[in-house]
């Protein structure tokens, strides 16, 4: 049975070649076969970058994400412009004498390589273009008999999704241990029962730390219908543990999360407390104190509308496979989504930051997005000078909620 490329070719009917720089950033690498319908795919690059794991991973996500499976890579030289131009140009001539038109792709090119892609275009009038990655936006050079990608080439827009971009780094997304909680976002009733735990919890995030470490303190004291019963001694221990909130305000709060139906059977006296969660979920949430800021910013970005994906506790493994993962590295990002074609990590710290927060949001951000990405920290409590400059430094935006 004869494949797609072979019966064009038998038919006589011409394919649609482009012809581009390998960069090390995936994205552009694949962007205009997201948008454009090409047929073929050459690329020429480098032998420090165009490693044989870089050219499976490319490989791969060219045929999942765009569909196309005709796909070489050339190796270039980094020193000789003739010896470039004349690889060039035998490549583009192989495809001339088989009908095929060809368009050279400069996004993401450099030196040698775009000046001799400049001296083929004008020996050989071919049309070029690039993509400007943060913006989306196509730029055509030249337009020679009307010749030229967004006139010539079928359009097709590729629906990216953050698996998509994760893979392309050649990790993958593990939702196994995705949490209950993070996995009933898109419940109404859950919805409802979050903007009546964030009216509390994002009153005063010290509080809300407090006041959460005591219902995972008082875990040991649950039975087996979610009820707690638990001394009031043992919340002054927990009181006096992380000092942000008084045995009064405490169960003030009790009180008015029962009124807001987010617990039930509230009880309280000078020697005994009691209290029942609404369900599981809501118990998974208030047990662990970042929750609540996680699940805002994830609501306040996806609602927004400036975002094509997006997720909230992410668990990226590095090495793209799933099992074993006592021994593979694992890294949770709080918030992710897809502004464009610009991945942006979201870090939500409602304590105090310290270094290592920064510098495991820089680190994961930069192995899974590279050069196109964006960083963000969501923090309850303000950074502290050093931290603020720190953060700045990275290229981290900094906002409080």
């Amino acid at each position: 049975m004869l494949d797609k490329e072979q019966q064009m070719q038998c038919e006589g009917e011409a394919m649609n070649t482009v012809i581009e720089f390998f960069d090390e950033d995936p994205i552009e690498n694949l962007i205009t076969c997201m948008n454009y319908q090409f047929d073929k795919v050459i690329y020429f690059g480098h032998k420090d970058s165009m490693t044989q794991e870089r050219v499976r991973i490319t490989r791969n996500s060219l045929k999942k994400i765009c569909g196309i499976a005709e796909v070489s890579f050339v190796e270039l030289s980094k020193k000789s412009l003739e010896r470039v131009v004349e690889i060039l140009e035998r490549e583009v001539n192989a495809e001339k004498k088989q009908g095929n038109q060809c368009f050279f792709d400069l996004t993401g090119g450099e030196g040698l390589i775009l000046v001799a892609m400049g001296i083929l275009s004008t020996k050989y009038e071919t049309p070029m273009h690039r993509y400007d990655i943060w913006s989306g936006e196509l730029t055509v050079f030249g337009d020679k008999d009307g010749i030229r990608i967004d006139r010539t080439v079928p359009e097709k827009k590729v629906k990216l999704t953050l698996d998509d971009m994760i893979a392309m780094w050649d990790g993958v997304i593990n939702y196994r241990q995705q949490k209950m909680a993070k996995s009933h976002l898109n419940d109404e009733e859950f919805i409802r029962d979050f903007e009546k735990i964030w009216s509390v919890a994002g009153r005063d995030s010290k509080q809300w730390n407090t006041f959460s470490g005591v219902f995972k303190r008082f875990a040991g004291y649950e039975n087996e219908n979610l009820t707690v019963r638990a001394s009031v001694k043992e919340l002054d221990k927990c009181i006096r543990q992380y000092g942000a909130l008084t045995r009064r305000g405490a169960i003030a709060m009790l009180h008015e999360l029962d009124e807001l139906g987010i617990l039930e059977n509230v009880k309280t006296n000078k020697e005994m407390l009691q209290y029942k969660f609404k369900n599981g979920i809501v118990k998974e949430c208030l047990q662990d104190a970042g929750c609540a800021l996680e699940l805002h910013t994830y609501y306040e970005m996806k609602n927004s509308g400036r975002f094509s994906d997006c997720r909230v506790g992410v668990h990226i493994d590095w090495d793209g496979k799933i099992g074993g993962e006592e021994q593979d590295v694992i890294n949770e990002i709080d918030v992710l989504a897809l502004e464009g074609y610009i991945p942006v990590f979201v870090s939500c710290k409602n304590g105090k930051v310290n270094q290592m927060a920064l510098y495991e949001l820089d680190a994961v951000a930069s192995r899974f997005g590279g050069k196109f990405v964006k960083k963000e920290l969501r923090a309850g409590q303000e950074l502290s000078e050093a931290y603020a400059n720190r953060a700045m430094e990275m290229g981290i935006t900094v906002v409080y909620d």
